[in-house]
């Protein structure tokens, strides 16, 4: 076999890792359907203290939205309330949910994720199947699959989720509930 076969053989084989990897790279995006890239920081420990009074404690000082560098990604579809909207009422969204603004209500989305970027203000209600809270939520918060309390969120009332999972630097003063029927409260600081 000449010199010339060979380069021939090398160039095919070249030209069919660059297609395969094009692929790759296509699908690789629409493989993950929830955001589960979102967290830039380690997950932090829980501690569970029953014996802490919830009014002994104060949240940290608000950082200004604009000091921030975004947590949460941008959803490709849904409803987004921007920084400079205020809502007062109930939003059923049948679709994915990201909070930038202040609400004054409830946010409910059961099958889709709802998030609460680090200049969102939620007072009231938020339930969703994935819930990201970067922001601050005062009030109940319902996920039917997880609840992720990002580093910035500061979260006072009530949480409901099979699955809770708290990044450093997270500032809670919450019950905390695993399913409706089975409701013990506890409170749990992360730092």
């Amino acid at each position: 076999m000449g010199i010339q076969a060979w380069f021939i053989i090398l160039g095919v084989g070249a030209m069919m890792m660059i297609v395969w990897d094009g692929k790759r790279c296509k699908v690789k995006p629409h493989v993950s359907s929830v955001p589960e890239g979102l967290y830039q920081t380690p997950v932090a420990t829980a501690f569970i203290i029953p014996d802490v009074s919830l009014k002994e404690m104060s949240p940290p000082k608000a950082v200004a939205a604009n000091e921030m560098e975004p947590a949460i990604a941008n959803v490709g579809e849904g409803s987004r309330i921007g920084a400079a909207t205020h809502i007062s009422g109930r939003v059923i969204a049948d679709e994915p949910v990201v909070i930038r603004g202040h609400l004054e209500g409830s946010v409910i989305a059961p099958n889709h994720p709802v998030s609460v970027a680090a200049s969102g203000h939620v007072a009231s209600y938020i339930e969703g199947s994935y819930v990201d809270i970067d922001g601050q939520l005062v009030g109940t918060l319902k996920a039917n699959t997880r609840a992720t309390l990002l580093s910035r969120a500061r979260v006072q009332g009530v949480v409901e989720a099979p699955r809770l999972e708290c990044m450093a630097g997270a500032w809670l003063q919450v019950d905390v509930a695993q399913k409706a029927s089975l409701y013990r409260p506890k409170i749990a600081l992360v730092s």
